[in-house]
């Protein structure tokens, strides 16, 4: 059983997650643009190709949904040609599914273990696949009405005994998360600033997260905000700031938290 993880900052919502001997990257191989948050930068993919400081272990890689700034299926190709993976968790498809196709055929041709998650709003698909590690898929929608259509897969990930939730970009319907959370201790909660700063995301971090630590991620670089995310959260955090509740807010300025167990 682990005491600690580390979590490191790749890019948005990216994020690579190092505890017992694993590393596990979460949403964090995209370099689209069109969208005002950073693409994961090509010195970082070399990075993870040659498995260089942070990316030593560079075991699953985990995806919550397909939208161009969490995930690009032709950079996981290029990066399981040049190191394999253990196994790749892949979001439920979209309808322009070709660099998925091409992503598939490369998965089957390397050997690779890949699981297609996406379960229906309220439902979890599970997989264990070694000791010590369990992904479970939450099923959501994506928040805001123009992305009704798009499923986002929460993922709760026990790994050594810790459960780490990373929601994506999960709309704040508390339905979809009581039946799936229902007992489970949270060590961390990872969320984005829209479901922290609204009154109903607030009431499921405090009645259905109820996690150890909250992490606040998928925030924009400096400059570059044009939501005004960086303003929005430091107003909520004034509101909602809770004294045992840590909060940590993960950008360019903290690129790094250390989750560890309760009492730790």
């Amino acid at each position: 059983m682990s005491d600690c993880v580390d979590i490191d900052l790749v890019a948005n919502a990216g994020v690579l997650v190092r505890g017992v001997g694993l590393g596990l990257l979460v949403d964090g191989m995209h370099d689209q643009d069109g969208h005002p948050f950073s693409r994961v930068e090509a010195d970082d993919m070399d990075r993870m190709a040659r498995a260089e400081g942070i990316f030593n272990r560079l075991d699953y890689l985990l995806f919550t949904h397909e939208h161009p700034d969490h995930f690009t299926p032709e950079l996981v190709s290029e990066h399981v040609k040049r190191r394999p993976v253990r196994g790749v968790f892949l979001p439920a498809p979209t309808e322009k599914p070709e660099g998925r196709a091409d992503l598939l055929r490369t998965l089957e041709e390397q050997g690779v273990p890949h699981w297609t998650m996406g379960p229906e709003p309220g439902d979890t698909v599970s997989v264990s696949p070694e000791p010590g590690l369990t992904v479970t898929a939450i099923g959501t929608r994506h928040m805001g009405e123009q992305f009704r259509h798009m499923r986002n897969d929460c993922l709760l990930v026990t790994l050594g005994g810790m459960n780490l939730l990373f929601t994506g970009d999960a709309d704040h319907v508390p339905e979809y998360y009581e039946k799936a959370l229902k007992g489970v201790a949270l060590d961390a909660a990872f969320v984005n600033p829209i479901f922290y700063h609204n009154p109903d995301g607030q009431g499921i971090i405090d009645d259905i997260f109820s996690p150890m630590e909250l992490v606040i991620y998928h925030m924009p670089k400096q400059g570059r905000d044009p939501y005004h995310l960086a303003f929005t959260v430091k107003r909520a955090m004034q509101r909602y700031a809770r004294p045992d509740m840590p909060v940590h807010v993960l950008d360019a300025a903290a690129p790094h938290v250390n989750i560890c167990r309760s009492g730790l």
